[in-house]
C-alpha cells in the first residue's frame, strides 16, 4: 500500500510538471507577416462565385455583410499570409486565422484544410479577405491552435 501511495504522488508530480511544460512552453510566435492586394475585376470568375454566395446567403467562409455586392471594379482581395514558429516540443493542431473585419469588409474566404505546425517547425498560414476597393490592408489577426487540446490565441496586427 506504500508503495502505490509513491507511485501515485510520483505520478502526480510527474503530471504536474507536464502540465506546467506545456503552459510555460507554448510558445507559437509569428515570425512574419505579408500582405498581397489583387483587384476583384482580375479574377471575375471567383469574385462571380462569391456575389452569388452573397446573394443566397450561402458563404463559404465568413460572410461580414449581407449587403449584395456591386461591380468587380469596386472591391479588392486581400491575401494575408502569416509566417508562424513552433518553438514547443509539442504539435500545434488545428491552427487557423480569422481576420478582424473592418467597415468596408466583404467576407473572409474559407480555409477548409486542417492545419498543423509540427513540434520544433516553421509554417505558413494564410487568409484571404474581400473588402472594397478604398480599403487599406491594416487588420487586426487572430490565430488560434491547440495544444493538447487545450485552446490558444494569438491578437497580432498587420499595419503597412
Amino acid at each position: 500500500m506504500k508503495y502505490a501511495a509513491i507511485a501515485a504522488v510520483l505520478l502526480l508530480i510527474a503530471c504536474l510538471i507536464g502540465v506546467g511544460y506545456l503552459y510555460l512552453t507554448t510558445n507559437v510566435t509569428v515570425e512574419a507577416i505579408g500582405v498581397v492586394a489583387v483587384e476583384a475585376s482580375t479574377q471575375p470568375d471567383l469574385f462571380n462565385q462569391l456575389r452569388q454566395q452573397v446573394e443566397n446567403q450561402s458563404v463559404v467562409g465568413t460572410a461580414f455583410t449581407t449587403t449584395p455586392l456591386g461591380d468587380a471594379a469596386n472591391y479588392q482581395f486581400y491575401t494575408y499570409t502569416i509566417r508562424l514558429k513552433n518553438n514547443c516540443f509539442v504539435t500545434a493542431d488545428m491552427v487557423e486565422v480569422q481576420v478582424t473585419p473592418m467597415q468596408g469588409d466583404v467576407l473572409q474566404l474559407a480555409d477548409e484544410a486542417a492545419r498543423a505546425l509540427p513540434a520544433r517547425t516553421t509554417g505558413d498560414l494564410g487568409a484571404t479577405i474581400l473588402t472594397d476597393v478604398n480599403m487599406h490592408s491594416v487588420r487586426e489577426l487572430n490565430i488560434s491552435y491547440y495544444m493538447w487540446g487545450v485552446p490558444f490565441t494569438i491578437r497580432t496586427t498587420y499595419g503597412h
